[in-house]
Parts: structure tokens; C-alpha cells; sequence
């Protein structure tokens, strides 16, 4: 029954199932009727739904997706679940990462793959217990599955083995694999777009914020995360020289990632912008929300006088959503192929060409340039302070090969005169 049937996923309890409300539910349904498919139901119920371990519904859902996805590759290479092995896994693994995900017209990611990997383990080891799978799927091996390394085109990521409740069958991609710095021509665009500079308004009233974030990422290379974690009083006591624009300051940073500090180098004309954002925008958004004088946010940016709450931090995703439709609304954008999931129709949509990451992208690169016409022989490693790299290879090895999509001029002294600003 399990090749003629099609794969029904239910997110709520269905009728006399007994099932948790919100709990998700497969089926195998036929022209004339529809069962319950019990194993990855009562594994779902069992390891998700019971456990108390994931109370979330969205964990919940993302697990059933992953099974769905996982039985309907079985379905199509025509192999019941039962009899599919760790080979399987790999190879639908190689599918879907070469796959294009219907939402959002990009090949999938590698760690969405990784965890439908994880939860397709988990659910053959649970069938494993239950005595209803005897496959090598989910046993802990001693020696590591190997794929053919011309038909893994991951093989170059590979550090070592993972065993135990790591998945080893799907690697992590090591940071800075996918670089995308932005073109001058679309980055002069992009900040002229956003909005002015707080204290270069030039009779510009729109806001200043969405221009700040963006510098601190082009001209520092700071994360997002880094730049959400950024407060007044890192900024508060520091005195730029107006007549010395370029000269930078020192500004202590909190990654986000690893919970470490560094210090950075911030232009002074980038300090005068967040002092005068401090002074301006920051404090008529601030006065238009609901916080008294005390308990008042000490995050730098903060979200605009016309949002639904102003003068609250503002979370990453707003930030990156200002980002694309800047994107879109500039036409710096690439042509994807989609598929539209029930129909299989393919069809072409223009996405966003960069993500706000690729800021931090920009910066590297061009800093390369502008260091290298002023003289400086090893600009990597003021890069790689900047960036916060532990080893200075990583950043050699991440962006040596996307130092040319800038052209230096001789004369240049800063990485604003290379962008015309």
C-alpha cells in the first residue's frame, strides 16, 4: 500500500485519532480511503509530541515535513521504508541539496538538510527499538559510511568523522564558503536608498537608522547580530574630530557568536553618524514610545517613530527584510527557478541578489584595496582583527579569491572615495 499511496500530513489533531491537538499526523491516502501511517505517527507523538523534551508546534512540523519528504523520495525511487539503508540516506541527502526549495527559489541549505538527515535517523533507530526496521539506519557505527567523493561534492568540507548523535552523513559547510560582495555601483544605490546619514541630512528627512545599520556592515564589517548587540553608551563617550573624518576610533564588540570581545577600528565620520542618530531619530523614537524615563532600551538602533513600536530594539529579521525589499526596489536582484510544490509548474521570479550579510563581505574586499593603495603590504590582517577571524588563513582563503571585483585607483585613500560617496 505504501508505493500506491499518497503521503497526507495532518498539523492538528484529527478526528478519533487521540491525538494531542496540534500534534502532526501522517496518513497513506487512496482513491477509496485513508489510514494512519503509525510508525512515523506514534514516533513523531512519541519522541516530539510526549517527550516534553520539544513543546514547540513549529519543532513539531518541521520533524513531520522532514519524514514526509524523506517517505515521498522512497516512494519515488520505489523502496519501502523498511527496506531503505544508510545508502539511501545519502543519497537523498545529495538530492536535496541539489534540489530547489519552492519558498524560496534557492538550492536548500545545508543545515535545513542536516536536520531532515537527524530526524530521518531518529526515526528508523526508534522503528529499530520497536523491532519493526532491522536496517542500518540510526545504528552507531565504528567505522564512518563513505561516499564515492566523485559523487560527493561535499567531500572538500569533510574535517573528520562524527559518530555518536552527530550526524556524520552531512558535514557542516565551513564559514565563508559563500561569498557575495556587493558591486559598487549597487552598494552607491543601496545606501543612497536606505536613507541619509544622521549628520550629513543635507535637507533629507527621511530616517537615518536603515543608512546606519548598512554603514556599520560596509565600512566595518560588523555581523547583524553585532550590530543589534551595538548601545548608546559604547558611543556616548567618544570625541570624533570632525576635521579628521577618516581616522578611526576604537570600539569594543560582543560576538554574537561565540560570546567573545574584540576591538574595531570605526571611522570617525561613522561615529559623528551614530552620535547625531543618538541625538535625533534614536530620541524622537524613544519619546513616542511607551517606556518612562526608566527602563529605557540602551540598544543603539531602535525601531522608527511610524513602526508599531517605536523606540523598541528591533529584531534581526526586520532588519533583514528592510534589506531585501531595498533589493528589490532597486532592481539588484537575480532570476531563480521555482516550483510551485502541489503542481510541479516550474517558473522563473527575480529574489534579492544580496543578503545584508554581504555587507560585512563588501567590507573586507574593499578594505583589501584601499589598504593596498595606501601602502600597506599584509592588509589581511588588519582584516582579519577586524572581521574577527582566530586565524589569519581563514581569511585569506575566504575572500583571496573576490579581491578583484574592485578596481583601485591610484590616490585613494579611504574606502568611501572608491564608492564616490
Amino acid at each position: 500500500m505504501f508505493h500506491q499511496a499518497e503521503l497526507v500530513l495532518f498539523i492538528n489533531s484529527y478526528e478519533n485519532s487521540g491525538l494531542r491537538a496540534g500534534a502532526p499526523a501522517l496518513f497513506l491516502e487512496t482513491k477509496n480511503s485513508a489510514v494512519l501511517f503509525e510508525a512515523p505517527t506514534t514516533f513523531l507523538t512519541e519522541r516530539y509530541v510526549r517527550s516534553g523534551a520539544q513543546q514547540s508546534r513549529h519543532t513539531w512540523a518541521k520533524a513531520a515535513y522532514a519524514l514526509k519528504s524523506w517517505f515521498e523520495y522512497l516512494q519515488a525511487i520505489g523502496k519501502h521504508w523498511h527496506d531503505a539503508g544508510e545508502l539511501d540516506r545519502i543519497n537523498y541527502r545529495d538530492a536535496y541539496l541539489s534540489a530547489i526549495s519552492p519558498k524560496t527559489g534557492r538550492l536548500y541549505g545545508s543545515a535545513g538538510v542536516r536536520d531532515n538527515m537527524t530526524v530521518i535517523r531518529e526515526f528508523h533507530h526508534f522503528c529499530g527499538t520497536k523491532n519493526i526496521y532491522d536496517g542500518d539506519i540510526g545504528i552507531t557505527h565504528s567505522v564512518q559510511l563513505r561516499t564515492s567523493i566523485d559523487r560527493d561534492f561535499l567531500a572538500h568540507t569533510r574535517s573528520s568523522p562524527r559518530f555518536g548523535n552527530k550526524d556524520y552523513a552531512l558535514p557542516k559547510v565551513r564559514p565563508g564558503t559563500k561569498i557575495h560582495p556587493i558591486a559598487a555601483s549597487d552598494l552607491r544605490g543601496l545606501l543612497n536608498h536606505v536613507g541619509p546619514q544622521a549628520a550629513h541630512r543635507i535637507g533629507d528627512l527621511r530616517p537615518a537608522r536603515d543608512r546606519l545599520i548598512c554603514d556599520f556592515g560596509w565600512a566595518v564589517g560588523l555581523r547583524l547580530d553585532e550590530i543589534n548587540r551595538l548601545t548608546t553608551l559604547q558611543f556616548l563617550h567618544l570625541v570624533p574630530d570632525m576635521k579628521a573624518p577618516f581616522i578611526s576610533l576604537p570600539l569594543t564588540i560582543h560576538d554574537g557568536k561565540g560570546k567573545k570581545t574584540r576591538q574595531v577600528a570605526v571611522p570617525a565620520w561613522l561615529v559623528m553618524d551614530a552620535l547625531a542618530y543618538i541625538d535625533g531619530d534614536r530620541a524622537t523614537s524613544l519619546r513616542a514610545g511607551k517606556n518612562g524615563g526608566r527602563g529605557r532600551p540602551l540598544n543603539l538602533i531602535l525601531a522608527n517613530l511610524n513602526s508599531k513600536s517605536p523606540g523598541q530594539p528591533i529584531t534581526n529579521s526586520a532588519v533583514q527584510k528592510m534589506f531585501r525589499q531595498a533589493c528589490l526596489s532597486l532592481g539588484v536582484v537575480e532570476t531563480v527557478r521555482k516550483e510551485v510544490p502541489l503542481t510541479g509548474t516550474r517558473l522563473l521570479a527575480q529574489v534579492p541578489k544580496h543578503s545584508i550579510h554581504d555587507l560585512r563581505h563588501t567590507y573586507a574586499v574593499l578594505t583589501y584595496h584601499a589598504e593596498r593603495v595606501n601602502g600597506n603590504a599584509e592588509p589581511w590582517k588588519k582584516i582579519q582583527a577586524q572581521l574577527g577571524h582566530s586565524q589569519l588563513q581563514t581569511t585569506i582563503d575566504t575572500y583571496l579569491s573576490h579581491v578583484e571585483i574592485f578596481t583601485a585607483q591610484p590616490g585613494l585613500v579611504d574606502v568611501r572615495g572608491m564608492l564616490g560617496l
